[in-house]
């Protein structure tokens, strides 16, 4: 009777282990969404800028859970990811960026968050982009949701590029 019991009960901690498992996620931006001319037109600037990585160390971020699943995100990967695209949409504008000139910007994700909802996903990302000489900063957040948890985050970085885009004291640090 004993051995009956613990092969039972063996086995059932052997189902339960492959019923329940935790699984983790790693999640980046797919790819840039392009920011429209209509959206943001040219920026006239007559000199100029770089823009680099502000965060100085690559690991991995819980971002977000859903029951027993755990989601994580390099901060690292996420910023040049956006550095890469305010880069291109920058030039695509007329501004001048360059890899090293005198004034250096730097961007760095200081949080992102996932959500779940009941028929969408919500990813909102929090950015700062500071002048590397500490003369300016400012926050700027992309909050988007999605019935598809990579739209949700696609579309959040999204935001956060056309926020720094269309943002005055940007266009205003950048110029002076």
């Amino acid at each position: 009777m004993c051995v009956s019991q613990k092969l039972v009960l063996t086995l059932l901690i052997v189902i339960l282990a492959f019923l329940f498992p935790a699984c983790s996620h790693v999640v980046v931006p797919r790819g840039p969404i392009p920011v429209k001319m209509e959206v943001v037109g040219p920026i006239n600037v007559n000199k100029e800028i770089s823009l680099g990585n502000g965060v100085t160390e690559s690991k991995l971020t819980l971002i977000g859970t859903q029951g027993s699943d755990k989601w994580f995100g390099d901060f690292m990967v996420w910023t040049s990811f956006i550095v890469s695209q305010l880069e291109n949409e920058l030039k695509s504008r007329g501004v001048q960026v360059k890899s090293e000139s005198q004034d250096h910007f730097r961007v760095r994700v200081e949080s992102v968050g996932l959500y779940w909802g009941f028929a969408a996903q919500r990813c909102i990302v929090l950015a700062r982009v500071e002048k590397k000489d500490g003369t300016w900063s400012k926050a700027y957040e992309g909050n988007n949701a999605s019935g598809n948890l990579y739209r949700a985050i696609d579309g959040a970085v999204h935001k956060v590029v056309v926020a720094i885009l269309q943002d005055k004291d940007f266009i205003n640090a950048i110029s002076r």
